[in-house]
């Protein structure tokens, strides 16, 4: 029936920057996958090494920036309401942990030499994401009702 034509946010077209963050935080999860293999598959080795983190603590953060990068990409790609906020969200709580790490685990001297090119990175990178996620095309994309009514 023609009259009753009403796009889910599924059919809907979804805008060049959904697909590019949508690829983006499925890489980011593919990167935590392959750190957790590694770690589980150099558990021993690891546990050897006078590291300044457990193996452990190494395993609970890729797990954890697995789950939300699946879930992101999921929510990206049906179109869910709650995906947008919760990107920008979790795409701070990611710049913050970041940041932790690096002052936590990295070597001062390192630190000292990449911090600018990192926080660089890190101000660029969140602007983007608000800038894609607050874009028209991308708030009408994750709209709870896109049925729009003559």
């Amino acid at each position: 029936m023609a009259g009753n034509e009403i796009k889910s946010n599924q059919m809907q077209k979804r805008p060049s920057g959904i697909k590019a963050l949508t690829i983006l935080y499925f890489l980011i999860s593919l990167f935590y996958l392959l750190k957790l293999s590694q770690v589980l598959f150099q558990w021993s080795w690891l546990e050897r090494l006078p590291l300044t983190i457990s193996p452990y603590y190494l395993v609970v953060d890729s797990l954890v920036w697995i789950t939300v990068g699946i879930s992101l990409v999921w929510g990206f790609w049906k179109g869910k309401a709650w995906s947008r906020p919760a990107a920008m969200i979790l795409s701070i709580l990611y710049s913050l942990a970041f940041w932790i790490e690096r002052i936590w685990i990295a070597e001062p001297e390192g630190l000292a030499r990449r911090w600018p090119f990192n926080l660089f990175l890190t101000v660029v990178g969140i602007g983007l994401i608000f800038f894609v996620l607050n874009r028209k095309s991308s708030k009408e994309y994750f709209q709870k009702n896109p049925a729009k009514i003559p």
